[in-house]
């Protein structure tokens, strides 16, 4: 099997089985749907809103606010990269061209900055502490831990540095691939890193946006 097949054929499976998980999560109300649409549409009003009147707020609200602004960045820019990195693949078993490839293109440096302020605003709150090595031992153990969870919880934050080390090597094959440093094996060996490492970076965005959903935080932040 040729590397191309084979990049094609864990493609279908992992998009497959991503898309599979949501309806089932959909389905069996993990994350209501209507209130899922709901509660993204009035975060997005708001930190639009708040942006208009960005003098108007404290610092700890300028900075939430500018915090939310790019996880929606990075979360839109996510979903249109891989539509148009994976479909091409996928449907043809041919490599990204045309409107896909441009597309790609044009959103691939709003995914670098949203990942990297993220990475910037958020180190902070995304902090492991002692409870979240306590939970994880508990739940390793299989035993119920009575504290609420925190927010973020440890879940979201597992997800939120995963997704920022998965874009280190991410940005990087795509910057390396612009020079001609490696040859036609090299170009092909980090087309190939790229495109998997896009593929785990999806799956990282989907599991984070549900832990956040799941919480029933009354503010959708990352």
């Amino acid at each position: 099997m040729s590397s191309q097949l084979l990049f094609r054929v864990v493609s279908l499976i992992g998009c497959a089985g991503l898309v599979a998980a949501i309806v089932w999560a959909i389905h069996a109300r993990l994350v209501p749907a209507a209130e899922t649409t709901q509660t993204l549409r009035h975060q997005s009003l708001e930190v639009a809103n708040n942006l208009k009147r960005w003098r108007a707020l404290s610092t700890p609200a300028l900075l939430n606010t500018v915090l939310r602004f790019f996880y929606f960045v990075t979360l839109g820019s996510v979903l249109v990269l891989a539509l148009t990195g994976f479909l091409p693949v996928i449907i043809f078993g041919a490599a990204v061209s045309n409107i896909a490839l441009m597309l790609h293109l044009v959103l691939a440096p709003l995914f670098a900055i949203g990942i990297t302020a993220l990475a910037l605003l958020g180190s902070q709150r995304h902090r492991f502490n002692q409870n979240d090595g306590k939970y994880l031992w508990q739940w390793l153990r299989q035993e119920r831990f009575a504290a609420p969870p925190a927010n973020p919880n440890v879940w979201q934050k597992i997800c939120f540095w995963l997704g920022v080390t998965l874009s280190v090597p991410i940005i990087a094959s795509t910057v390396l691939m612009m020079y001609p440093l490696y040859g036609t094996p090299g170009q092909e060996w980090l087309l190939h890193l790229h495109g998997y490492m896009g593929l785990l970076m999806l799956v990282v965005v989907v599991l984070h946006t549900y832990w956040v959903l799941a919480n029933q935080r009354k503010s959708l932040s990352p």
